[in-house]
């Protein structure tokens, strides 16, 4: 369906999916995530990931699946001891950043259970229903892997990119070339949308947007449309404000996603005429009890965009305490609307 609102920008189409579909909101979930040591390990495991990506199809009318993976696949494939802790999050290795590291290349041979995966899950769901690939935004990459985790302002990776702006350069590079081939390779394996997370852009200081927020961004898509891979590619540039708009004309992504903070009114009436949209909708609502909320903000949504190429969608990924029941209720709603 995403493709199709691609090809035949036809405004009638209202396609559907939730960031982090594929997750702790469903109970099955938790069965899968158990058969495996570490959460690494489950993102390695070709019948694990095939589960849960598949999972949330098997209760919601979805338009699409997302593959089942995470961001930090990419600094462990590059030799970054990576750790996922119960009630702290990701935790990373300390970093050095040297010729060795810049030069170390990614085995895409270690990645064949994705490629597996990626395979059998196009095999079983239908021909309309888009398999979307991703991998997180070079920027917040390096948040992650000099940080060594998870932070309300990364200050010690922003103290990193003024400090050393050449080799912060450098990792951005190195980063943006692997971003690039990671997301060439899930296109190869079988998905037919791309996305980028830059789950932490509204960590870039002001003086380094455009050089960390939007060119590595426009690296990336360059690569992959050089490489004939033209399929759509979505970019998150989560909590950007203003700095949409540049984003939206110098990306070169087709779709941005846009978080439940911005304005959706805002946005249509500053960002990139041509460029298509996704989200808005705040995922805390979908926890809620009060099905007039939903109701309010799902019609909100649908009704600003009803004259624009629009994909509903959260704006950023479902939580644990999502009900399943207020998921089913969106959908509904959804599928009942007549532009």
């Amino acid at each position: 369906m995403i493709n199709k609102l691609i090809n035949n920008r036809d405004k009638k189409i209202i396609p559907k999916w939730f960031l982090r579909q594929a997750g702790r909101h469903i109970p099955e979930y938790y069965g899968i995530r158990n058969k495996n040591s570490t959460f690494i390990d489950f993102c390695f495991n070709k019948d694990s990931i095939v589960d849960a990506t598949l999972l949330p199809l098997k209760y919601y009318d979805l338009d699409a699946a997302i593959l089942f993976s995470d961001i930090l696949i990419l600094p462990h494939c590059l030799g970054q001891k990576v750790e996922f802790r119960k009630n702290i999050g990701p935790v990373l290795e300390d970093l050095i950043i040297n010729d060795n590291f810049l030069k170390k290349k990614v085995n895409f041979n270690s990645l064949d259970p994705i490629k597996e995966a990626i395979n059998i899950i196009r095999g079983k769901i239908p021909d309309e229903k888009d398999l979307i690939g991703f991998c997180g935004a070079p920027w917040t990459l390096a948040c992650y892997m000099i940080e060594g985790k998870s932070s309300k302002d990364f200050h010690k990776t922003r103290r990193f990119a003024w400090n050393d702006k050449v080799l912060f350069q450098k990792l951005i590079n190195k980063l943006t070339k692997e971003c690039a081939n990671l997301l060439e390779f899930q296109y190869k394996s079988g998905a037919n949308v791309l996305m980028i997370f830059d789950t932490w852009s509204s960590m870039i200081p002001d003086y380094f947007w455009r050089k960390y927020g939007i060119l590595p961004i426009n690296r990336i898509v360059s690569n992959l449309r050089k490489k004939n891979i033209n399929c759509p590619i979505i970019g998150l540039p989560f909590k950007s404000g203003e700095r949409l708009i540049e984003y939206s004309y110098e990306s070169l992504v087709d779709i941005v996603s846009i978080d439940w903070k911005t304005s959706l009114e805002w946005v249509f009436k500053n960002i990139n005429p041509k460029i298509i949209t996704q989200g808005n909708l705040d995922p805390a609502l979908l926890s809620c009890d009060n099905l007039i909320s939903i109701e309010s903000e799902v019609y909100r949504i649908l009704n600003l965009s009803k004259d624009k190429l629009h994909i509903f969608n959260v704006g950023h990924g479902l939580t644990p305490e999502t009900k399943m029941e207020n998921v089913q209720y969106v959908i509904n709603l959804i599928n009942e609307y007549k532009k």
